[in-house]
């Protein structure tokens, strides 16, 4: 990812970190997040690892670990966030079943572990070359591969025009964005995934492969 996104999204998530961590902690998740994970908990998550990319306060991590998913791997580029997660996980006694990542995903792909379930909540939005994204996120899916992504309507888009420009006039070089649907849905099926799971919200895609 180019620095300036690094940058952004550094300087936005020291923001939204500890916000997430108090409603989760009060027992509150946005409703993709929910419906993502109780998807994976219905198709069966009992002995599996997980890759939880851009974790963010590690929400998926924590529920299916209690879910009865083995392992988890966190790949995090917000220190905040990641800051976040560990606090939790050290709350629920979770630490010993996690390993955390720090950095920018696609550039540290080759030396993170393939894992049974990847998951990306929101993470495809923020991240301008998503076919990257997505192709060496693909590779590392055995048997799952759910996301969490914007759908590709005109007033989603003008919505994110005028979040973008917010950010921009408050000096933030923080960028979010849409991509086509039918692009995103062409290159999990090229890796070999079939859908097992979709779902949506008023602006939100919740989709869950799995492996053909």
């Amino acid at each position: 990812m180019g620095c300036s996104q690094c940058v952004g999204l550094e300087h936005e998530t020291q923001k939204w970190a500890q916000q997430d961590l108090a409603q989760y902690r009060r027992g509150k998740q946005g409703r993709t997040t929910r419906l993502l994970i109780q998807a994976l908990l219905d198709l069966g998550v009992g002995g599996q690892t997980l890759l939880d990319i851009g974790g963010g306060i590690g929400a998926i991590q924590l529920e299916l670990l209690q879910g009865g998913a083995a392992a988890a791997t966190s790949v995090e580029i917000s220190t905040a966030y990641l800051d976040a997660a560990q606090q939790e996980a050290a709350r629920k006694r979770l630490t010993d079943r996690i390993t955390w990542l720090h950095g920018d995903f696609v550039a540290l792909a080759e030396d993170v572990p393939a894992a049974d379930i990847v998951t990306l909540d929101r993470v495809v939005c923020c991240y301008p070359d998503y076919e990257a994204l997505i192709q060496k996120s693909t590779a590392k899916a055995g048997k799952f591969y759910a996301l969490v992504f914007p759908k590709d309507w005109w007033i989603i888009r003008q919505a994110l025009q005028l979040m973008n420009w917010i950010f921009k006039a408050q000096k933030s070089l923080y960028v979010a964005y849409v991509h086509p649907v039918a692009e995103i849905d062409r290159l999990i099926r090229t890796s070999g995934f079939v859908p097992a799971y979709q779902r949506s919200t008023l602006g939100w895609h919740v989709w869950v492969y799995r492996r053909g």
